[in-house]
């Protein structure tokens, strides 16, 4: 097991900070990483490998068909411990997770930790130009690349913004908005451009194919 924070392991803790929690139950506590079975499954056999890398334990993905979702779940007291030492909170976490002190003053962890974040809570979609020069071909077709980071926690949102400034990735800060069904504001950066989100991925190497694949497809179409 890592005894500190290695890239493999913020790379987990950034995966876990977009779609984990610690819960306790009557057994115990447990800890769990869980995505879209839609589109996430090839996904978590890298979960699978950062838990055997960082920690020895093998984390078969299965599906959680009681919330509809497929992951890992691990119960292993040293690897929660691990990660509760790291500040994270057992119960919700939305409003205030935060990224661990270890990573955010190490820069040399930040694209890992922001690779964990990405694949699992980050966005990558298409747009179309709506600028008055724009060509009609431009305003027609959805040919500009947009990476985006969006949490209910100001301070994760904040310190993301940061640490893709340190790698130079000129994201910009939305104004704060109130999703529907929600009671607190959700905080959002995003990434714009062409050559700005190539970087993006040059840099962060994300490893979900559903993010990669629409990268790919972005690639082949010749909008680059």
């Amino acid at each position: 097991m890592d005894s500190e924070v290695s890239p493999n392991f913020a790379e987990l803790i950034g995966a876990f900070t977009g779609d984990g929690w610690i819960s306790k139950g009557n057994n115990g506590f447990t800890l769990v990483i869980s995505g879209n079975p839609k589109n996430e499954r090839e996904y978590y056999k890298r979960i699978r490998f950062l838990f055997k890398r960082v920690f020895s334990v093998n984390a078969v993905p299965r599906d959680f068909f009681y919330w509809g979702t497929f992951g890992v779940l691990v119960c292993k007291k040293l690897v929660i411990k691990q990660f509760i030492e790291q500040g994270f909170p057992i119960g919700k976490k939305s409003l205030t997770v935060k990224v661990p002190a270890q990573i955010e003053n190490n820069p040399k962890l930040f694209p890992h930790f922001l690779r964990g974040l990405f694949d699992t809570d980050g966005c990558i979609y298409f747009k179309k130009s709506y600028n008055k020069n724009a060509s009609v071909w431009q305003k027609t077709v959805r040919h500009r690349p947009v990476v985006s980071f969006t949490s209910m926690s100001k301070e994760l949102i904040d310190s993301v913004f940061k640490m893709n400034k340190n790698l130079e990735l000129n994201f910009r800060m939305e104004k704060p908005a109130m999703p529907r069904y929600s009671t607190g504001f959700a905080y959002r950066v995003v990434l714009e451009g062409k050559k700005s989100v190539k970087r993006f991925f040059r840099i962060i190497k994300p490893k979900n194919q559903k993010h990669v694949n629409k990268f790919k497809a972005w690639l082949k179409q010749g909008f680059n």
